[in-house]
């Protein structure tokens, strides 16, 4: 399902994998790869590419932890006004640390990895518990910095 506004969109699924997650993610800020000013485009394809990577790691969580509950997991995917949000509902209810530890391969692998990265990528990470499991919301992703044609606008008094 996507909705728009007037400088929102919006795409909420119900991934089965971790691509799907991501082929979802690409669909919604697909905007941010249309702009004729390949300045632009290539300043915001890095924070596409860590949505994608976040949303995939969330969802990941959820199917690789409890699958059985995989029907309960949704994706919501917003981008407003150059921000992006990523919101997976996540059943499993198990706490995540708030501020988990980089993965020491010498110790035992990759274990916690994921959550590490989220961390990593987000500007932002919220855990909002619910009723059953939790909704971790990273938001906005690194930000690709400013519109390079919103600057030049405003130097020039044109408008974008």
């Amino acid at each position: 399902m996507q909705s728009e506004g007037a400088d929102t969109a919006e795409v909420v699924s119900r991934p089965r994998t971790a691509a799907e997650a991501r082929q979802e993610v690409e669909f919604a800020l697909y905007p941010l790869s249309c702009s004729p000013d390949a300045r632009y485009r290539s300043a915001h394809l890095a924070g596409v590419w860590d949505a994608t990577l976040i949303a995939s790691e969330l969802v990941g969580h959820v199917l690789h932890h409890r699958a059985d509950l995989s029907r309960d997991c949704f994706l919501v995917c917003t981008l407003s006004c150059g921000e992006i949000t990523i919101s997976v509902t996540d059943p499993c209810d198990e706490v995540l640390p708030a501020s988990p530890a980089a993965p020491d391969a010498r110790r035992g692998g990759l274990e916690g990895a994921g959550w590490w990265l989220v961390h990593q990528l987000a500007d932002q990470v919220d855990i909002v518990r619910l009723s059953r499991g939790a909704v971790p919301s990273p938001r906005p992703c690194r930000s690709p910095g400013p519109d390079p044609r919103r600057a030049e606008a405003e130097i020039t008094g044109a408008e974008v």
